[in-house]
């Protein structure tokens, strides 16, 4: 840093004395070499001093002690250095020793460049530390944010599991006296889906493909339960199978969808499962021909609960602005929950020779 701004300076004033003065550039470069020699011995003390003593509150008045005495110290060393040795190569003698005005090389009018120069430097090393300073609470700030936002999403899972596993675990009830048989079953439908659930516990992300595969899991479940009142129809895009979707983001709508559309009506009803591509975006919907009730408005509210909530506020945490969570009217003459997210295609497999 010291040798970058000593070379500029270099640069600046052998260019201004060679257009200005008229001298051939490598005599100019000659008389700027000598006239700023010490500073690059003197650049490296002014950085450590303006990093190690900048210019802050509490202790402003001492720093700015140590900076003044500093420079008084170097301009003093400058000058002597100066008066001893002067400027190289030799400076041409004025025309006119008697009314020819002091040329700006001379010793007296080095004070006012010096002190300048020391203030100049001073105040860029304080920009930069100032700058970098910045810089690391900006990377501190990303950082804590990306704690929080992982910790949030983490505590949004471990709710998901807890509100499935109690709504399950009621249905086995029902039928541990009426069909043991078909309790057992689901008991190890159970099982089997937290088992997967638990190998993916540790991605907030994973492909379309796992995703619906935890979502046959359940849905294994509830075809136990309901058995030919609940029809499922899909409607999946095997081009999109391997984009990244949030883990268990659809299990919660289903749940949602069969609770409030399939489970009140005796005959059942059918839910809808659509997954395609739509520009840069990936479009989840879920669909169900269950009966609105006169206050529609209460059954929206209504489907805002945990799994609805937890949902929206993942996508929220995972996403940003970049998605959308709807829940509106849906073809099946139902509610219809959309979610739409960016394309995020798997990362490609490394071919084996």
């Amino acid at each position: 840093m010291a040798l970058c701004l000593w070379s500029a300076l270099v640069i600046l004033f052998t260019f201004t004395a060679a257009v200005v003065n008229s001298e051939p550039w490598l005599v100019s470069l000659g008389h700027t070499c000598s006239f700023w020699f010490l500073w690059i011995f003197f650049f490296p003390v002014i950085i450590w001093l303006s990093l190690r003593f900048p210019l802050e509150q509490p202790k402003l008045f001492p720093q700015i002690g140590i900076h003044l005495a500093t420079c008084i110290s170097i301009v003093i060393i400058i000058q002597a250095a100066y008066r001893t040795f002067l400027p190289f190569p030799p400076l041409p003698p004025p025309p006119d020793a008697q009314t020819a005005p002091r040329s700006v090389d001379s010793p007296g009018m080095r004070v006012a460049p010096d002190v300048l120069i020391y203030l100049m430097a001073m105040s860029v090393c304080v920009a930069f530390a100032h700058f970098r300073k910045a810089q690391e609470r900006e990377r501190r700030a990303i950082r804590l944010e990306a704690s929080l936002a992982q910790a949030k999403l983490q505590a949004l899972r471990m709710q998901i599991n807890p509100h499935f596993l109690f709504n399950t675990l009621n249905a086995i009830s029902t039928l541990v006296h009426t069909s043991p048989q078909t309790a057992d079953a689901m008991i190890t439908d159970l099982s089997e889906l937290f088992r997967a659930s638990i190998e993916s516990s540790g991605e907030h992300e994973i492909s379309l493909s796992s995703e619906l595969d935890l979502l046959q899991r359940y849905l294994a479940i509830e075809q136990r339960r309901f058995g030919h009142r609940l029809k499922v129809e899909q409607s999946i895009d095997p081009e999109i199978l391997q984009v990244r979707v949030p883990t268990l983001i659809l299990q919660p709508i289903v749940e949602n969808a069969i609770r409030h559309g399939i489970e009140p009506q005796a005959g059942g009803g059918t839910i809808a499962i659509c997954a395609a591509r739509e520009g840069s975006q990936i479009k989840l919907s879920v669909s169900d021909n269950g009966k609105k009730p006169l206050d529609a408005a209460v059954l929206a509210g209504n489907r805002q609960g945990i799994g609805l909530a937890n949902t929206r506020d993942r996508l929220q945490q995972l996403y940003g602005k970049k998605q959308s969570f709807t829940v509106g009217d849906g073809e099946l003459g139902g509610w219809r929950v959309e979610i739409k997210i960016p394309f995020c295609p798997a990362p490609p497999t490394k071919a084996t020779s």
